[in-house]
């Protein structure tokens, strides 16, 4: 029996990974394992695919002595399989609290950057989540409950950049029918049976309800998700000619023609999704929509950008931009003001940065060897060209790459500050330092930066 539940998973499992261009069986993988019965089974799978692979594990401290539980079963599953394994504990409220964020916003957040960082760090081609089919019912009704585009129905990606989902073929009792037979042990979340979480109730009492109207719901939604992931990319192709028909660019300034706008159906559509890289949102959409045969000199804005209703077409600006200049940073000035940054500079050792490691990364910190500065230091903005090499990597990257990488929002580029040294990018505030000046085994003297 246990064969035919290891096959009855495995086989469509390698299936789905080869139908969805996931990865190659060559390519590297960073898995995502916190411990639950999901993660557990996607081990267990890459263990029995045979499949090159380092676990990570976040430990986002919410649930006390069992969060810390967690990252030792993860840590000890890994090493009687004989599995790399990297972990990160991360002071979850404090970063929610800091950014106004959900705690599972925060979450989010935090674990998805870690993630794509060991990635670069490793080299390693993809990072794989246990996500599975049950998890994109979810988030469908919870999109469908809030307001959503045709993006939020199709449920969630097997794919999506670096990121790959190669559970989502299997249900949620795919997964426990697998878990049982192969007697898998796994940690039990305590926090899952709490209704406190949006996702929780629905998982809890809403899809229960519909079920007992359709007991066939996950291959029900299976079915439709395919559906709606093959009209999403239509429409996509769509929206791209939409947009050629449409728009115009000069020196930074788009023009969108009026009368091209209004020979499109479903124009309303089309121009809430070109609009919404500006930041504007249904509602104004809309209303810019219905503005279009009124009177020229309507103004519209959003965070970053404002739109005006012209006479033949609507124009976008950036809003405009505060002046930053460059300010000097002369040796042994411990504390310096920067706008809206206040950076606290000091000399430290190798046994504080060494102690350092033992503890949550702080993306507010920098450590570099002071030996590599040249003084006087500066602060400024980032200009396009602007390039610098990111912390665990040997190439070049410029740092509009990399803001768009990291996904960084549009209204927030503009207060992404650097820290120089002869030129040289030393650190992109609060986001990644540059690997010619990271502290390594020649370091003598360390410099430690915060922002506070």
């Amino acid at each position: 029996m246990q064969k035919y539940v290891i096959a009855f998973m495995l086989q469509p499992f390698l299936t789905y990974i080869n139908e969805q261009c996931l990865f190659t069986p060559n390519d590297k993988i960073v898995l995502a394992v916190s411990g639950g019965k999901d993660s557990v089974v996607l081990f267990d799978l890459f263990r029995e695919a045979k499949f090159n692979f380092t676990v990570v594990h976040c430990n986002f401290q919410l649930r006390g002595e069992d969060s810390d539980n967690d990252a030792v079963f993860v840590q000890r599953l890994c090493e009687r399989h004989g599995i790399p394994f990297r972990a990160a504990t991360f002071r979850t409220k404090d970063y929610a609290r800091t950014h106004k964020l959900s705690i599972e916003m925060a979450a989010r957040q935090l674990r998805y950057e870690w993630f794509e960082q060991v990635r670069q760090e490793l080299n390693y081609q993809y990072i794989a989540t246990a996500h599975h089919l049950n998890d994109s019912i979810e988030t469908i009704l919870l999109n469908l409950t809030k307001g959503t585009g045709i993006s939020g129905l199709r449920g969630i990606l097997a794919k999506k950049g670096h990121l790959v989902r190669p559970l989502l073929f299997a249900s949620r009792t795919d997964i426990e029918n697998y878990v049982a037979e192969k007697q898998l042990h796994w940690r039990e979340d305590s926090s899952n049976a709490s209704n406190d979480y949006q996702r929780n109730l629905l998982r809890n009492e809403v899809v229960p309800l519909l079920k007992k109207i359709n007991p066939n719901l996950e291959h029900t939604f299976a079915r439709n998700i395919e559906r709606l992931q093959a009209i999403e990319n239509g429409f996509k192709g769509n929206l791209s000619e939409f947009k050629k028909a449409i728009c115009r660019e000069e020196n930074g300034v788009l023009f969108l023609n009026i009368d091209a706008i209004k020979q499109w159906q479903s124009a309303t559509y089309f121009l809430e999704e070109t609009l919404k890289e500006f930041g504007f949102n249904y509602f104004q959409s809309k209303e810019i929509h219905q503005s279009l045969n009124k009177t020229s000199g309507k103004t519209f804005h959003s965070a970053s950008h404002t739109l005006i209703k012209d006479r033949e077409h609507l124009i976008i600006t950036p809003k405009e931009e505060k002046t930053y200049e460059e300010v000097l940073i002369e040796e042994g000035i411990q504390n310096i003001e920067y706008h809206d940054l206040f950076l606290q500079i000091n000399q430290s050792s190798i046994e504080d940065w060494q102690a350092y490691l033992t503890t949550e990364r702080n993306p507010n910190i920098l450590w570099v060897d002071a030996d590599r500065l040249k003084y006087p230091l500066s602060i400024r903005p980032w200009h396009e060209g602007d390039w610098f090499i990111p912390l665990g990597m040997k190439g070049k990257k410029k740092i509009s790459n990399f803001l768009v990488d990291t996904k960084v929002p549009l209204h927030l580029k503009k207060s992404i500050f650097l820290l120089c040294s002869g030129g040289d990018i030393v650190w992109i505030i609060g986001q990644r330092t540059d690997d010619r000046f990271k502290v390594g085994e020649q370091t003598k003297e360390v410099l430690r930066v915060q922002v506070l």
